[in-house]
């Protein structure tokens, strides 16, 4: 069963899991410190979104924020619209955003990353819709070389993020555990850019700029 099934399957029970209170929650307070050291962003980014769980807190603690999610299961976005009242949510992978170039402030993404089919795309992709001087907050795990020898997912270690993603040209700011050393927070800034940034993302004119 590929990751998108399990997840599809996975969406109707999703808020009630006890992984929200155990993992979830804790990982989203870490995200929020962090966004907490920068500016009040004016669009927000979350790719993996699930339910939406952690885009509508972000919504309650800046209600001025233009709030989008993608995620690959059809399942969990309904889930997200059903349950916010602001807010777009877009069946998206990582790979392909259907955002325009520097239209988001802030991107997150929570225990979402070793499920990407390509994640040097993906973090290129995020850089992409990233305004100068926007932020991308990445936490998940980080598999340790013998777990990777017994067939865990694979994933990028603490390096391998930092290659990344300075290939996409953003700057490592930080990078700290989170609950454990094997599960890791790191913070990336884009470069300034001569150009201005654009107004706030349009996800419903998502065809125009980029095909799912």
């Amino acid at each position: 069963m590929s990751g998108e099934q399990r997840f599809e399957r996975w969406s109707s029970s999703y808020e009630r899991s006890m992984l929200q209170s155990l993992l979830f929650d804790r990982v989203h307070a870490a995200i929020f410190r962090a966004a907490g050291s920068g500016p009040v962003p004016q669009a927000v980014l979350d790719v993996g979104c699930g339910t939406g769980r952690l885009l509508r807190e972000m919504h309650r603690r800046w209600p001025q924020a233009e709030v989008i999610g993608v995620d690959i299961a059809p399942g969990m976005i309904a889930e997200a619209r059903r349950l916010a009242s602001c807010g777009q949510f877009v069946v998206a992978p990582a790979e392909h955003l259907p955002l325009p170039a520097q239209s988001v402030d802030l991107a997150v993404s929570t225990m979402s990353f070793h499920h990407w089919t390509d994640k040097a795309e993906g973090i290129r992709e995020i850089a992409r819709v990233l305004r100068p001087d926007g932020r991308f907050i990445l936490a998940d795990h980080i598999a340790p070389r013998w777990l990777r020898l017994l067939g865990a997912t694979p994933t990028f270690s603490s390096q391998e993020r930092r290659s990344a993603f300075a290939a996409a040209g953003l700057t490592v700011s930080e990078q700290s555990p989170v609950l454990s050393r094997y599960l890791l927070l790191t913070v990336g800034r884009k470069g300034t850019r001569s150009q201005p940034p654009q107004g706030p993302p349009d996800p419903q004119a998502a065809g125009r700029a980029r095909t799912l």
